[in-house]
């Protein structure tokens, strides 16, 4: 089961990718077999209810004997709330958990029967950002700790430990976790009987030095309650399919029927059209913060400026971003680490041709444009009164990918001092921008931000009175 598009939740990149992936490992390279196996790529055109999921995976289960292996896969978001644990469906409404999303107790019921082997993989703990309703955020954190520790009759691995995402690489186009997951389980050798703790130690090291390049870390974790050996899959013997071999005219053909195509898209990164769209989400957004506010900031809307104007520490918050999403911009939005000598080193000096001095590491991130794009950025200023209301910038980017857009708008908290190195991430929001987007479409991340925003500056602003308060009191 997977699920990549949300109606009030951040989407998840590469699910329906990693559904795949696994799918074909396990029915192709090992010996589950396709006949046996329900696959639900869901999305908010195509959903199913809790209740019409539950009832094919039941009749599935049905049919299985003593000895069998019962395996779920799910990638998506999970959420914890209440004593409860629910894998979050396309439609599932903020709120409202307990029938709009599946409890994996629920699930647990139907797949947990006696005599089988039960397994459960999770790839379910994705970060990410979006303008879609917020007032719903998920525990991710709790979700993931709650299926590690529950060990009743099942062999569960999941994706990262509960104080980590899981990532993605847009680059190899999957979810570490599974991407790692499916290439050491067809590294068996034929008829090899497939360990998971054995799975869990040899992808541990790729998964977290893989993460560790694109700035995260991510840990796999395996728990069970069984004692002895079980397999999660045998190995099968690789065999040559005896389907038709694309010609090289063939695949010519089809490249040039694809290159067509997309030869025939909108062009939406000229000038003057990004230039109109960042006219459009400045005058917007900034309407839209007016009337969300109900707190007495005062408001400026600066001039536009090239993303190589973008204030310094706001270009780590956007390289994440960029990250995250798995985003190829125009611009130049990268990190780069750079080594130096510690500089109190102790044994520098008398003693330094035997102990070379210890190396340290810079992390830099940068955001630029090329000479000849337009302006991509404004800010807003919501000027504070220093004591309760603290400054906040609101950063407006348009960022041009390769034939769509990116509108990021970046919420920081700039303290009550008035002190650069103050500034601090509050939220990111942010909607594609697609070549045949109407006007009205790009004004979407207008409310979809100021709402959800204005409700995170208002909680700190409570949050700093009741300091002031106590700090009378006491």
């Amino acid at each position: 089961m997977s699920v990549e598009n949300y109606e009030h939740f951040s989407p998840t990149k590469f699910t329906h990718a990693d559904s795949n992936l696994i799918f074909h490992t396990l029915t192709g390279k090992c010996d589950y077999a396709e006949q046996h196996t329900i696959v639900f790529k869901l999305s908010p055109k195509k959903t199913k209810s809790p209740n019409e999921i539950l009832s094919e995976i039941k009749r599935a289960v049905e049919n299985s004997t003593s000895g069998d292996s019962v395996l779920f896969y799910f990638a998506g978001h999970g959420h914890y709330q209440d004593g409860k644990t629910y894998l979050i469906l396309p439609n599932t409404v903020p709120g409202a958990y307990e029938t709009t999303a599946i409890a994996l107790e629920d699930l647990s019921k139907e797949l947990r029967v006696p005599e089988r082997a039960c397994f459960r993989i999770f790839d379910a703990c994705h970060s990410g950002t979006d303008v879609r309703d917020d007032a719903g955020k998920l525990d991710s954190e709790s979700f993931i700790r709650s299926i590690n520790h529950d060990a009743s009759g099942w062999v569960t691995l999941a994706g990262c430990k509960d104080d980590q995402f899981s990532i993605s690489d847009a680059s190899i186009g999957q979810g570490l976790f599974t991407y790692y997951l499916c290439e050491e389980m067809s590294s068996f050798k034929p008829d090899q009987p497939i360990y998971p703790e054995i799975l869990k130690v040899n992808i541990s090291d790729k998964v977290l030095e893989h993460a560790k390049s694109l700035g995260y870390t991510q840990t796999p974790t395996l728990n069970a309650s069984i004692s002895g050996n079980i397999s999660i899959a045998t190995r099968r013997a690789d065999v040559t399919s005896p389907a038709h071999e694309e010609t090289a005219d063939e695949r010519e053909t089809n490249i040039d029927i694809r290159i067509a195509r997309l030869a025939k898209v909108k062009d939406v990164l000229t000038n003057e059209h990004l230039e109109n769209v960042l006219n459009m989400m400045t005058e917007k957004c900034a309407a839209e913060f007016r009337n969300a506010i109900s707190l007495p900031f005062e408001i400026t809307v600066n001039e536009k400026i090239r993303a190589n104007d973008i204030p310094e520490k706001m270009h780590s918050s956007i390289v994440d971003f960029s990250k995250n999403i798995g985003i190829k911009p125009r611009h130049d939005i990268k990190r780069y680490e750079e080594e130096y000598d510690d500089p109190y080193d102790t044994y520098f000096g008398a003693l330094s041709a035997l102990y070379p001095r210890k190396k340290r590491k810079r992390i830099f991130y940068d955001v630029r444009q090329p000479d000849d794009m337009p302006n991509s950025a404004t800010i807003i200023d919501f000027k504070g009164d220093g004591r309760c209301l603290p400054d906040i910038k609101v950063l407006l980017y348009l960022i041009p990918l390769q034939i769509t857009g990116c509108m990021l708008v970046s919420v920081f908290n700039c303290g009550w001092r008035n002190r650069s190195s103050d500034i601090e991430l509050i939220k990111n929001f942010y909607q594609m921008l697609k070549p045949d987007d109407s006007e009205e479409r790009i004004n979407e991340i207008g409310p979809f931000s100021a709402n959800s925003a204005m409700e995170k500056i208002t909680n700190i602003v409570e949050k700093r009175v009741a300091l002031l308060e106590r700090e009378l009191s006491e």
